[in-house]
């Protein structure tokens, strides 16, 4: 399912960009290249068959069925044990996090959103760098930020 994504992989050190800037890395543009998708099946539901013409098609057909989540139910306490450690603006050592990138509310976390599904989200995340979400973790934090009401 996240094949189609594009993610950068930039390390967690460096200047940080605006939130928003428009680095494709960061945008969550969907990949059309399908050189490794199967046409073999073309049952219409299978999300690897998605026309990627079309990123509002794609992003509806990612979302159909995920569960509603938000920052009162995931993102918090996501962010809280995951990110926090290095990007809340009261760290006492951010380990070379950018000053300017924390993750102390929801209008945070929004604000970043398309730099953490890049680094925290698909077939390599890099961030959090010292690893340890699960699979599963990722895939809600995705949902999140995918699927959910911007600023929810």
């Amino acid at each position: 399912m996240s094949a189609f994504f594009a993610f950068g992989l930039l390390a967690c050190t460096g200047g940080a960009a605006a939130p928003g800037d428009d680095d494709p890395a960061d945008s969550g543009v969907v990949n059309t290249d399908t050189s490794d998708t199967d046409t073999s099946d073309t049952d219409p539901a299978d999300t690897d068959m998605l026309d990627t013409d079309d990123p509002a098609d794609t992003a509806a057909a990612f979302c159909d069925g995920v569960p509603t989540l938000a920052y009162t139910n995931f993102g918090e306490g996501f962010l809280r044990e995951n990110c926090q450690g290095c990007h809340a603006s009261t760290a006492p050592d951010r380990y070379d996090a950018p000053e300017d990138v924390f993750f102390d509310t929801v209008e945070d976390a929004w604000a970043w959103s398309a730099r953490i599904l890049a680094r925290s989200t698909g077939e390599d995340p890099s961030m959090p760098p010292q690893g340890g979400v699960t699979a599963d973790d990722r895939t809600r934090l995705e949902w999140w930020l995918r699927c959910g009401t911007p600023g929810t």
